[in-house]
């Protein structure tokens, strides 16, 4: 994996944030991690398979996603993280890696996506994949997305 296969996702993750008026995205740090480590409060994850194999996922704090849900939901008061802030944010995990993966197509790499898998839960830590991580950090208007990329090709 190399650092030209980040740009999709970062990509995607600003057209399809602005989509529902988020503003202000600037990636903030970028990180080589040994494995993709995740330790945030929200996390959802897609798989990848086709020319490359691997994950992507989009981290969280409780607070982010819940604004993140809200804003999905046309300003909808988002205060607990129920069904349908998870429905919601599981969606926009697979709305940003379809959009990345169309954009791989256009490159000539074929990809396609698993369903969208979303973990919540206070002082999580778990290992997704135990391959290198590419770790782009995004601030935005509502708080910051941590997005882990991890492909093999």
């Amino acid at each position: 994996m190399n650092v030209e296969q980040l740009t999709p996702f970062i990509m995607a993750v600003k057209e399809v944030l602005e989509q529902f008026g988020v503003t202000d995205i600037k990636k903030e740090a970028v990180f080589l991690k040994e494995e993709m480590v995740i330790d945030q409060d929200v996390t959802a994850f897609v798989g990848l398979v086709g020319d490359m194999i691997g994950n992507v996922s989009y981290c969280f704090s409780n607070q982010t996603a819940k604004k993140i849900a809200s804003a999905m939901m046309m300003g909808m008061p988002v205060e607990v993280m129920d069904e349908m802030t998870r429905s919601a944010l599981a969606e926009l995990s697979n709305m940003i890696t379809g959009h990345a993966v169309s954009v791989f197509s256009s490159n000539k790499v074929f990809l396609d996506i698993t369903p969208p898998t979303l973990v919540a839960g206070e002082e999580m830590y778990f290992i997704l994949a135990f391959l290198n991580t590419y770790k782009v950090v995004l601030n935005t208007s509502l708080g910051n997305v941590e997005v882990n990329i991890a492909l093999e090709i």
